[in-house]
């Protein structure tokens, strides 16, 4: 995914962060145990975590703003250094 998608519904008041295509998921998982079930992993069929789903998140409409930081993509260095 080139992406990230954030999808908020206010019928259900779930805000759902999506880190793959949301047709590549198999189920939800909670995080442990004695988590509260309003906090689950969208996991697809491998296991592996392609989004969150957050249950019962109140928005006032135009009131979610949104902040975005990003790491450095240190792999490309480091490919670059093998090369010379």
């Amino acid at each position: 995914m080139e992406k990230m998608k954030i999808h908020f519904d206010p019928n259900d008041n779930s805000l759902i962060v999506w880190f793959d295509e949301p047709k590549a998921m198999a189920y939800l998982s909670p995080i442990e145990e004695d988590t509260p079930g309003d906090f689950h992993l969208i996991k697809n069929e491998a296991g592996q975590v392609i989004g969150a789903e957050f249950q019962f998140y109140h928005l006032r409409p135009g009131s979610l703003s949104l902040e975005v930081e990003t790491a450095p993509l240190v792999i490309e260095q480091l490919l670059a250094m093998q090369n010379k």
